[in-house]
């Protein structure tokens, strides 16, 4: 995080929440409730319902003057940059062999997330999953020591 620079904020939202960029894209003051991130997702139309940590509160507190949450991200070019400023990071063999792309951050979410301890069920409500088997492909990337806590 310490080469985002003005992507800082978007890429810490998808970091600490899991959400997908095309709902981050379009976050709006009033999905934040309570201490929660709350919204229809784009994709399936199913409600999230993502408690925030304390750090992504304040970067979203500092955010909420206008329409959007993220009004510098709102056109195609604004975004491809975005995806293209996370890329520049790494060697440009690295972003093809492993796909780096903002979905990236989902996918570190959630390995972050079982690799704590999350049960998958309850990463499958956090990642708005309607199948338990899309939650499941995550599990496969668990530190062998959570593994052994569990088996």
């Amino acid at each position: 995080m310490g080469n985002a620079d003005k992507h800082h904020d978007f890429y810490t939202l998808l970091l600490n929440t899991g959400i997908r960029s095309t709902d981050a894209f379009t976050l709006k003051p009033k999905h934040i409730r309570d201490n929660y991130l709350v919204k229809q997702m784009n994709k399936t139309g199913d409600w999230l319902n993502i408690p925030l940590p304390v750090n992504t509160l304040k970067i979203l507190d500092q955010r909420i003057s206008g329409e959007f949450i993220f009004d510098d991200l709102q056109t195609s070019f604004q975004r491809r940059k975005c995806t293209e400023h996370l890329q520049s990071n790494f060697e440009p063999d690295f972003v093809r062999k492993n796909n780096i792309n903002l979905h990236t951050f989902r996918h570190t979410y959630a390995h972050n997330m079982l690799n704590k301890g999350v049960p998958k069920e309850v990463l499958q409500t956090l990642l708005g999953h309607r199948s338990i088997k899309t939650t499941e492909i995550y599990a496969n990337w668990v530190r062998k020591e959570e593994l052994e806590k569990w088996v």
